[in-house]
Parts: structure tokens; sequence; C-alpha cells
């Protein structure tokens, strides 16, 4: 009897989220195509136009970078998972990529991609501690990149960020973008920052769990403020054993800051070449290809994640296709070149992985794996804090056996003589290997040592 009632728990679930995953579509298609049909507006023969003389090999190159940028992020769990494993394999990596990319681009706030990944780790045969320490450490290193990137864009194109405006058509309203820009930065920086003050200082950690948690409870914005003092005590925790882990291994930090900015230059670099592929006109392009016009879009790409990153929707569907029109109307210049340039870095940034990753996630099985069920942040929450024990017990041994290692090498260092100075007498040459050993010389017998006659008496004078 409780065999079926369970039976029947688990096959509404599966229901329910089979219904929640049917609605997020909806939501994204319905936020498209309004998008779309703001965007294209009286221009829609022009994009037409622009399509029938396309040059179809950069949307291939298009294609070709975005799934090398989920390559590169598979490598990226590869190595992690080198750290616990020796037979994690690319492969596993890569699909692993691939099934998170689809469940952050069909539940808001991408807030299923991680959860997903955890139970794709555990199904290709990681421990649930080791996985979640992988996707925190990910995280972490992610979201790094990603602030070194955004400083250097600000500084580099901030001329162009005061400038960006947006337009209401039929209402004439123009507002300046570049508000959405900088909070849009300070969430990204914010994510590192507050977890890092929060993990070494007692005193902030304590007034924003206490005080600015009860203070939005009262006002009404947070439903539930003790779960979230648990929620963000526990991922301040989990912040704090990840980075001791990291701490402990100084390469791996450097290699993979450097594969997720690679992975960022491969996604902002698609709008360059959807102009391309479409003929677009203007300064960027009358040289042809130029380095340092790829480089200018790259950055302002960057501003299209910030913003977008401010708006909860299903893959920013909508929100995205707009403000990619606000970037780039003064750079692509053309008839129809900002529309179908649009279109085509649409689908190959978010539909075609989409539809791709969505095969992955639904046929992918691991040899012995579990089957993969749907999890949120909440889940993601519950796992970090089931394994907290587990993971701050490797990490404690891990990173005092590093600290002893460097102790017992600086006592043997101390232990060493004083080297010569160049002053000193230098070290005496080495004997040379060719040379036959010397024999060693008899030793003479000692001589007796003379005694003092016992019959003598000595007297004190």
């Amino acid at each position: 009897m409780a065999t079926d009632l369970n039976q029947g728990v688990e096959e509404t679930k599966k229901k329910k989220n089979v219904i929640r995953h049917l609605i997020y579509i909806l939501i994204v298609l319905i936020a498209t195509g309004v998008s779309l049909g703001i965007t294209l507006g009286n221009d829609f023969d022009n994009v037409v136009h622009a399509f029938r003389d396309a040059d179809w090999r950069f949307f291939a190159l298009m294609v070709g970078l975005v799934f090398v940028s989920y390559a590169i992020e598979g490598l990226v769990l590869v190595i992690f998972c080198r750290l616990y494993t020796r037979r994690y394999k690319f492969h596993q990596g890569f699909c692993n990529s691939l099934i998170g990319q689809f469940y952050s681009s069909v539940t808001p706030g991408a807030s299923g991609g991680q959860p997903m990944q955890i139970y794709t780790l555990k199904s290709q045969g990681m421990q649930v501690s080791n996985a979640a320490s992988i996707m925190v450490m990910s995280f972490i290193l992610y979201q790094t990149s990603l602030i070194l990137f955004d400083v250097v864009a600000l500084i580099v194109e901030w001329n162009v960020v005061i400038n960006i405006t947006a337009t209401i058509e039929g209402v004439g309203w123009t507002f300046p973008m570049w508000p959405l820009i900088i909070v849009g930065f300070i969430l990204n920086l914010s994510l590192i920052f507050l977890f890092l003050v929060m993990s070494y200082s007692h005193r902030v950690h304590n007034f924003i769990l206490h005080y600015v948690v009860g203070f939005l409870g009262k006002i009404r914005l947070l439903k539930n403020p003790d779960a979230t003092r648990e929620s963000l005590r526990v991922q301040v925790e989990n912040f704090k054993i990840e980075l001791k882990r990291l701490a402990s291994n100084v390469p791996v930090i450097i290699v993979q800051i450097v594969l997720n900015l690679c992975i960022l230059f491969a996604r902002y670099s698609i709008p360059y070449f959807s102009a391309f592929a479409v003929h677009a006109t203007g300064p960027m392009f009358e040289n042809g290809f130029d380095f340092m016009s790829l480089l200018h879009v790259c950055f302002r790409t960057s501003f299209h994640q910030m913003v977008t990153g401010l708006i909860p929707l299903p893959g920013s569907a909508g929100v995205s296709d707009l403000f990619y029109s606000y970037l780039f109307s003064a750079d692509f210049a053309g008839d129809g070149v900002l529309g179908s340039s649009q279109i085509l870095w649409r689908t190959a940034t978010f539909h075609v992985v989409t539809l791709v990753s969505g095969f992955v996630a639904a046929f992918y099985r691991s040899r012995g794996g579990a089957s993969i069920q749907y999890a949120n942040r909440k889940t993601f929450v519950t796992l970090q804090l089931e394994t907290f024990d587990e993971r701050k017990r490797t990490a404690d041994t891990l990173y005092e056996t590093r600290q002893l290692s460097r102790k017992a090498i600086q006592r043997r260092m101390n232990e060493l003589p004083d080297l010569p100075r160049d002053d000193d007498e230098p070290f005496p040459p080495a004997p040379t290997p060719n040379k036959k050993p010397a024999k060693p010389k008899k030793a003479k017998p000692r001589k007796p040592k003379k005694t003092k006659d016992s019959s003598w008496e000595e007297w004190e004078i």
C-alpha cells in the first residue's frame, strides 16, 4: 500500500515538472515573439532581404564557437573532477555542461542548472559531496573571471556605456541604460564580495543575517526570513570551505580562470560574426576582420549580460533581444542588418543550444548511473547542507597538509648550513667520477699511554 502511494506521489511530481517546463517554454516563445515584433517593426522586408544575401559560413562559425565554449566548460569540469578521480572523461564533462545549460535556459534566473549538474555528476560516479564542492568552486572562479572581464570592459568602453539609450516607440520616451549596466555589474561583484566579507567578518555576517534579512522580512520583500537566513548561512559557510580548498591548489586557480576567460571571449564574440554574416557596414567593418573591433564588440556584449542578469525570465527571453538592439544600433549599419544579425545571434546562442542540450538532457545516461530528476535553487542549497560536514573535513585536511608541507620545508631549510658569500672561500671542487677512489690508508697502531707509577706519592709543599 505504501509502495503504491509513493509511486503515485512520484508520478504527480513528474507531471508537475513536465507542466512547469511547458509553461517556461511557452513564456520563452511569447516573450521572444513580442520582442521580435518590437525590434523588427517596419523593417521586416529589409531583414528578409538581408537573410537572402547572408553568408551562412559565418553562421556555422558562430555555432561552432558556441559549442567550443561549452567544450571548454566541460574541460573545466574535467580538471575539477580529476582532483577526486582519474576516471572522469572529457565527453562526460561536455555532456554535463550541456545539461546544465538546458536547465538554466528553461528555469527562471537559471536556477536549475547547478543542481542538475550535481545530479549528473552523481550519475557519472562522483560522490554528492565532491560534486557539490566542484560546482561551488566552479561558481567562485567563473564569477571571478566574469568580474575581471567586466572591469576591463567598463574601463575601455565607458564612453559608449553613458551613450546607450532605450527608446519606447509610439510614446517617444528615451532613457539611458547605464544605470542598469552599473546595477548589473554591482550584482556580479556583490555575489563574490558579499560572501567573502561575510566569511571573514563576524560583525558583517551577523548584521546581514539578523538586521538586513529581518528588515526585508518586515517590509514583505522576503516571505520566509528564517529560511533565507539558513540558506544564506549555508552558502557563506560553503563558500569559505571551497575557498580554502582552492587556496591549497593555486595552479588550478590560474588554469581555470584562463579557461573561463576563453569561454567568455568565445560567447561574447558571436554578435561580431553575426554582423559579418549579413554584411554589416560602419567603422567596425570597413577594413574587414579587425581584432580590436572584435574586442570592442566582446566588451559591449558583457554589458548585455549585466542587464539581462537582472531579469528573472527563462533564458532572459524578450529582454535579451531588446537590449541587443539598443546596444548595437549605432554600430551595425545597413538595411535590415540589426534585426537579421540579432536573429542569427539569438538562434546560435539560445535556440540551437537549447535544442541540442535538450536532446542531451533527455537521452544521456551514464553507465550504471542514477536517473536524473528535476532540481532547483532550493535543492542546491539542500545538497550543500547535507554534504557540509564531509566537505569541511576534507577541505581542512587538504589545507592543513599543505601548511604542514610548507613548515617542514622551512624547517629543513633552516637546518642547512649557510651558503658561502662572495668573500668566502668557494666550495671545494667535486671529485670527477672517472677517477678511482683512493685506497684507505692503514691505521698505525697507537702507542700505549704512559701511566704514573703508583709507588710514588705526591706531597704538597
